[in-house]
């Protein structure tokens, strides 16, 4: 214990040197350090309150350099001597006397001498009750670099875990985050192949369920739609004839059913009818009843609606004279004889379209026109009266700034300068000698002869009034491409022509084609394409509803409407049926008339030509250049001189069903409009024949003289044409061809090839798709033959060379078109 006690004496000595050199209140602790037996170790604070400051004088550490070393040496060595052994806690406790919270203890109990142990018992305390070193005590008078370093390392240390921990945490969340999304992309991606490789392929029983649905429409079902419409349509209004056909929709299955309303301008009736009086003062209505005292307070809805809507009013007296079907060579025939200045032509219905042979009646200068149908092209109706319009969906007329300028009286008046009025034969035999019929074998044309001189005063008065139409749509969306719209539509009441009911079968055909497929629906089919039904306002007038519909969604339709089929009177006779389709869908419709009319003869021999079409499949042709089909039975063959005489609104037609009373062509016209847009919304590439456009498109060619310089392009697009078809084969009829993203990529170039075949201005009337000829006989573009009429007329080819550069562009443009489109089959699959 000698060195022990060196090193107490030591302590002793250093403690002594300082205290004398420190404040009465800044003397530190002595500690006295006691061995008991050899196992029990105590110490004890010694001293007064400690306040350290800034100023404290710390001792320099090479005072004690070998004292520090020994002590921290000898507690050490005692540390380990000790082991397992235990302390006193009374021991330990009792010499801890706080005075307060503060941290002061007692100033009694500290002397700067020794202080002797304390004489009580021992009792033993628990290992968790640290002791303290004298070396850490004593070295707190001095700076310890090494503790300081030892806490910032340890600080950063701790800050280094918890970044550590705070990384590994985000890198797990990243991964399981992104391995989340590869998982839910590629499984979404394995569904969606294996879902439209399985909708898509063609299979037997998507085939029958098909079948079934054409099979299911029947004329039972077709007569029982019609009796209920027709019994809504008495004693309706236009609007409320709307909301049952919408009503009926939604009863059948159909819950998707929207009514939507535009405000217009209507050309409406005058209060009193339009009348023609002779030099003798001799008054007459348009049917040729005359003006007599009786039909003056009668003014029976007949006489007010035989006019036609957006002519020019007023009151014109002039000579009559008849210039056929005013076509150019009749017109030029007429100039040669006679002045028409300010003349009333008598105008048949035909050949060319109305508003085009009206615009050359105003460039001769013609005051007004008689319109008139020839026995000969429509034989029951010599003798009805009935309506046109002059408007085919003109913007001024349908447009919101009109509508406002409505309410201020700014109305515009007409479309023409001249005065336009529908007259029957009866009324002309009664104005002026007719030629009459002396055979029964052949009918002769009415004409009026050379030397008849009849001059008459005309009047007209109607109204521009501000209405509201309403179309209906009822949506069934597509299972596999909901975007993609195919539309079948058809038109309701016109407004004031009550009398009129051959909108009914129409909406009984498309009700029964609805009930039939929502049966299917009900099921577990669903066509691929979203399928839009129609029920169209203001059609008479127009085609306003449709006009004001495809208007409003341009850019959505033109990117998604994918075909038209239409439903317009297709019940006009019981003798030919006309089919009329767009060149790229000719084939699909000579495969369903083979498929649906094998036990009729006049059915399924139909031809299928790309005539002009009326109605609302106009405005689709021409406003979105989609694909369009129409059936349509008739009671007289397709000819030259008929093709446009159901611009004519009839208004004395039947109250029943008197041209089909046992449905039976109402059947064959619903199987095979529903037959077509089945196909249409349920094959997985579209039946759009892309090589039998070009082949109508060098037919048209080859047919006209004049454009012998458009052969060589029509050629080369025919070869292009060719080589597109046969590639476009291999996914249509092989399903392990049909990838996803090629297919649809493929369904939008035959979507829209049609448009390539739009032109700018055509002439007033025709077509703006110069694929669409005027009738089946002529085999030539519609605007070349209108442009060559020009030339003779006036003497100038600018019309015809502007015509050729306009073919030519579209031409040009469509076999670009498909040169582009082959890279489609020749990309990679991983590359699309």
């Amino acid at each position: 214990m000698g060195e022990e006690e060196a090193n107490s004496t030591c302590i002793s000595l250093q403690l002594g040197r300082r205290n004398s050199l420190m404040p009465e209140s800044m003397k530190p602790i002595s500690v006295h350090y006691r061995e008991e037996e050899g196992k029990d170790l105590s110490y004890h604070k010694v001293g007064s309150d400690i306040s350290a400051g800034p100023d404290f004088p710390y001792i320099e550490s090479d005072e004690v350099p070998s004292s520090g070393l020994e002590l921290e040496w000898d507690m050490e060595t005692e540390l380990e001597e000790l082991g397992d052994d235990q302390y006193q806690e009374n021991n330990f406790t009792e010499h801890f006397q706080p005075d307060s919270f503060n941290g002061h203890f007692k100033s009694d109990n500290f002397t700067d001498k020794e202080v002797k142990p304390s004489k009580k018992p021992s009792h033993s305390v628990t290992s968790s009750h640290l002791t303290i070193s004298p070396k850490g005590r004593f070295q707190r008078l001095q700076e310890e670099p090494e503790y300081f370093s030892h806490c910032a390392d340890s600080g950063s240390k701790m800050n280094s875990q918890h970044f550590c921990r705070i990384f590994k945490l985000f890198c797990t969340f990243l991964f399981v985050f992104i391995l989340g999304l590869l998982i839910g992309y590629f499984s979404k991606r394995t569904f969606c192949l294996t879902t439209c490789y399985a909708t898509e392929d063609a299979s037997s029983s998507e085939t029958q369920f098909l079948k079934d649905i054409v099979d299911s429409i029947t004329k039972q079902n077709i007569e029982k739609h019609y009796r209920y419409i027709m019994q809504i349509s008495v004693n309706k209004t236009n609007t409320d004839n709307v909301k049952e056909i919408a009503l009926l929709w939604n009863s059948l299955g159909l819950k998707e059913v929207q009514l939507v309303n535009y405000s217009v301008i209507l050309d409406l009736p005058g209060s009193t009818p339009n009348t023609i009086t002779t030099n003798n003062g001799q008054c007459y209505y348009p049917s040729g009843q005359a003006c007599d005292e009786k039909t003056k307070g009668q003014q029976s809805q007949e006489f007010l609606h035989s006019y036609a809507a957006y002519s020019a009013k007023g009151t014109l007296k002039g000579e009559i004279v008849d210039v056929q079907y005013g076509t150019v060579e009749d017109l030029q025939n007429i100039k040669l004889v006679k002045s028409v200045k300010n003349s009333i032509a008598l105008i048949k219905l035909g050949v060319l379209p109305f508003l085009y042979k009206l615009s050359l009646l105003e460039e001769l200068g013609f005051g007004a026109a008689l319109v008139y149908v020839d026995p000969c092209d429509h034989p029951e109706g010599e003798n009805d009266q009935f309506i046109m319009s002059l408007n085919n969906g003109f913007e001024p007329f349908t447009s919101d700034f009109s509508a406002k300028n409505a309410d201020h009286g700014n109305i515009p008046s007409n479309l023409t300068t001249l005065l336009v009025q529908p007259v029957t034969v009866a009324l002309l035999r009664k104005l002026c000698k007719l030629t009459e019929n002396t055979g029964t074998d052949k009918c002769l044309p009415v004409k009026l002869p050379e030397t008849e001189y009849c001059t008459v005063v005309l009047k007209i008065q109607s109204v521009p009034t501000k209405k509201e139409i309403t179309n209906s749509f009822g949506f069934l969306r597509g299972a596999v491409l909901p975007d993609r719209y195919v539309i079948l539509g058809s038109p309701h009441i016109s407004t004031y022509a009550e009398s009129n009911r051959s909108w009914v079968s129409s909406a009984a055909i498309l009700a029964s084609i609805i009930e039939s497929i929502m049966l299917k629906v009900k099921g577990p089919w669903r066509p691929k394409r979203t399928i839009i039904f129609s029920s169209w306002g203001g059609t008479f007038f127009g085609n306003i509803g449709s006009y004001k519909w495809t208007e409003e969604f341009k850019r959505l339709l033109e990117s998604n409407a994918v075909a038209y089929i239409g439903l317009q009177n297709p019940i006009r006779g019981n003798v030919s049926l006309l089919s009329i389709s767009s060149p790229s869908l000719q084939q699909l419709t000579t495969e369903v008339l083979k498929k649906v009319c094998s036990g009729m003869e006049s059915c399924y021999k139909s031809n299928v030509g790309a005539l002009q079409m009326q109605g609302d499949a106009d405005i689709f042709v021409n406003r979105l250049g989609i694909p369009a089909v129409q059936f349509v039975f008739d009671n007289v063959k397709r000819s030259e001189t008929t093709n446009f005489i159901s611009e004519a609104f009839f208004i004395a037609e039947e109250e029943t069903n008197q041209r089909d009373p046992s449905f039976y062509l109402h059947e064959y016209i619903a199987k095979l409009t529903s037959e077509v847009i089945l196909q249409v919304a349920s094959e997985p590439v579209l039946p759009f024949n892309a090589l039998d456009v070009a082949l109508e498109i060098q037919k048209n060619v080859e047919g006209d003289d004049t454009a012998h310089m458009l052969m060589e392009t029509a050629r080369s697009l025919r070869e292009t044409a060719q080589l597109f078809q046969s590639n476009e084969m291999r996914p249509a009829n092989d399903p392990k061809e049909r990838d996803p993203i090629r297919v649809r990529i493929l369904n939008d170039i035959l979507q829209n090839l049609e448009k390539n075949f739009l032109i700018q201005k055509p002439p007033i009337g025709f077509s703006r798709n110069i694929l669409y000829r005027l009738d089946e006989k002529t085999t030539r573009f519609s605007i070349l033959q209108n442009a060559k009429d020009r030339c003779n007329m006036y003497k100038s080819n600018e019309t015809l060379l502007a015509a050729l550069q306009e073919v030519l562009n579209c031409i040009t443009s469509a076999e670009l078109y498909f040169q582009e489109s082959l890279h489609v089959f020749e990309t990679d699959r991983t590359e699309i």
